[in-house]
């Protein structure tokens, strides 16, 4: 099956939450259900992504609809993904790499190289997967002030903040 990356569209904002919710069912099998439950992005903030970042989407070429979507915008002089999600039923496709290229490309739009993103380390289609990709683990040390605010939002909405990570990819 053939996907085209291409800019989210308003009216499919809600739809996106479907794409949200199916893919977070990944997380019972490694006993984080309350991921799996937890309210998927709503469309208020896509919007405002897509409106002062962006955001794409992985759709099937046969019909266009979206299966995958990833939401990117700057922050301290890096592009940072606030969210990357695909269906259940079309993981493991090369989605997910696609829509992390389409941020690079967004990333050199914007005049900034690095990539950055908050994860699970022990999750294999997260930490891990994202460091095959080029992806590294950051230390404290390195965090920026925006991520620093995002780790405090994290820990807020009871993330466990143990088992998450911030990356970063270079471009390289």
């Amino acid at each position: 099956m053939d996907f085209n990356i291409r800019p989210a569209n308003f009216d499919e904002y809600d739809l996106l939450a479907d794409v949200e919710r199916s893919a977070a069912q990944r997380f019972l099998q490694v006993g984080l259900a309350d991921i799996a439950e937890a309210e998927p992005t709503d469309a208020e903030f896509i919007g405002t992504v897509a409106a002062f970042g962006g955001a794409f989407v992985a759709a099937r070429q046969e019909d266009d609809a979206p299966v995958g979507f990833i939401l990117v915008g700057i922050l301290d002089r890096a592009a940072h993904i606030y969210e990357l999600s695909v269906a259940e039923d079309y993981g493991r496709q090369g989605i997910g790499r696609l829509l992390i290229e389409e941020a690079s490309r967004y990333a050199g739009a914007e005049g900034v190289t690095a990539l950055t993103l908050s994860t699970f380390r022990d999750v294999p289609w997260n930490g891990p997967f994202y460091e095959q990709l080029g992806f590294r683990y950051l230390s404290r040390a390195e965090w920026t002030p925006a991520l620093h605010i995002l780790h405090k939002l994290e820990k807020l909405n009871r993330l466990p903040v143990k088992r998450r990570a911030f990356m970063r990819w270079d471009g390289e």
